[in-house]
């Protein structure tokens, strides 16, 4: 979207600059699966906009038929529009599982084929999805929230945030998020419900993998285990590695931006950090047949990263009491 309003930057900039880096552990025992995890912050784009300066509305809580017609508007007019849909519906992900925060962009349609053309983080080319199942996945109600046919209006000027500033002002939201008052919180609601984010997250994650085997038949841990490696690592995680390894690319190339060489330093942490997250959910994924051999492989892995991400973010933070103002 920002190259198509004439800013190009990595993917890996763009991650960061949006304070992607985030984690959340979710534990619902009436859920299939009861496990959720996720490495990215769900305010991304909200954050990306406020930290480079352009601005951007998020249009929710139409009907389908408005909302496609909003769509069907911006793309009559040359302009793409990214939109949050669930992953079950949409035609090319043949997804066996609904998860109701991707987002997609829509680049055109064809109303003689009935079918919508979607450029999408999990395919290299641009896709075909049918009117019918795009309007399904847009109006989904499933996991982590309701899709509520949301869209995006972008207004981006011609000159941005210095990346500079950009770079300084996402690295902290990045340590509020994970490590402070905002991000760093743990709650268990009725029916034994958990929701765990940041630093808090991982330590809960590492506590309580040990025991899922004692908590799960063998039919639900196998499904957990699965879906742990989608989320961790398959689906729209940076090229596997939940994140992490994006995130570093994305200090290594800050590092020069603002002057500091210990960025670089904590960037081939967090490299490092999410090579250990593949080994995780590899482990998920080829043992998954024998939960109780894939949590017992996983669970010290759990620990060493919840460990060294947080002794990172508390490098990254003291980084920060040396962004003193200015660009």
């Amino acid at each position: 979207m920002l190259a198509f309003h004439g800013h190009d930057l990595t993917e890996d900039m763009v991650f960061g600059l949006g304070a992607g880096l985030g984690f959340v552990y979710y534990q619902n025992p009436g859920m299939q699966p009861r496990v959720y995890v996720g490495g990215r912050a769900f305010m991304l784009e909200e954050q990306l906009a406020e930290n480079l300066g352009f601005g951007m509305d998020v249009v929710s809580g139409l009907d389908p038929r408005a909302g496609w017609l909003e769509a069907k508007r911006m793309l009559d007019d040359g302009v793409p529009v990214m939109v949050r849909t669930d992953v079950h519906y949409l035609d090319y992900l043949n997804a066996k599982v609904h998860f109701s925060g991707h987002r997609v962009v829509l680049v055109g349609y064809d109303d003689s084929k009935g079918v919508a053309f979607v450029a999408d983080n999990d395919r290299d080319s641009v896709q075909e999805c049918s009117l019918e199942n795009l309007a399904k996945a847009r109006a989904s109600t499933w996991f982590p929230q309701p899709a509520q046919n949301s869209f995006y209006r972008f207004e981006v000027p011609a000159r941005l945030t210095s990346i500079r500033r950009a770079v300084r002002c996402a690295i902290r939201q990045v340590v509020a998020n994970n490590l402070g008052d905002t991000g760093d919180w743990a709650r268990v609601g009725g029916d034994g419900v958990t929701v765990a984010t940041g630093t808090a997250g991982l330590e809960r994650l590492a506590s309580e993998m040990p025991a899922w085997p004692d908590e799960m038949d063998a039919a639900s841990l196998t499904l957990v285990c699965m879906t742990f490696y989608v989320s961790a690592e398959k689906g729209g995680t940076g090229y596997g590695g939940n994140f992490r390894r994006m995130f570093g690319r994305f200090l290594l190339q800050a590092a020069p931006t603002v002057d500091e060489p210990r960025l670089s330093t904590i960037g081939r942490e967090f490299i490092a950090i999410g090579d250990r997250w593949t080994e995780m959910s590899v482990i998920f994924k080829e043992l998954s047949g024998v939960g109780t051999d894939a949590v017992r492989e996983a669970s010290p892995i759990a620990r060493e990263v919840s460990e060294r991400e947080r002794d990172a973010l508390g490098e990254l933070e003291a980084v920060c009491r040396t962004f003193a103002g200015g660009d």
